[in-house]
């Protein structure tokens, strides 16, 4: 989680880290050289990930470094598909979660 605070773009391609980084507010690039077997075949998913993801589907290394190169343009182009997964799967994610627990199990003041 560290090095999040100092990462300015996650490469990844089907990690669920995807759902922690996206409360930097930074871009995100998946590399999905091999979307069809990984869906198909060996894990798939548990949720329409293509439609779903919160920046590109990037199938080749040129594809990467062509995204990294141009990342701005990437980050605004995705900005919509962004804003939709953190509000979808991070809605508590406010820096409140504890205050909300304690609250939870202790009652609140």
């Amino acid at each position: 989680m560290e090095l999040f605070l100092i990462t300015d773009v996650l490469v990844t391609d089907y990690s669920s880290m995807m759902f922690d980084f996206a409360n930097t507010g930074r871009p995100m690039l998946f590399f999905t050289y091999d979307l069809e077997s990984y869906r198909d075949n060996l894990r798939g998913f548990y949720l329409d990930f293509e439609e779903t993801a919160p920046g590109p589907l990037l199938t080749g290394s040129d594809d990467v470094i062509g995204a990294l190169l141009d990342i701005d343009e990437v980050a605004e182009r995705h900005a919509g598909a962004y804003r939709a997964f953190v509000d979808q799967f991070c809605p508590l994610d406010d820096g409140q979660a504890a205050a909300r627990v304690v609250d939870r199990v202790f009652g609140g003041s």
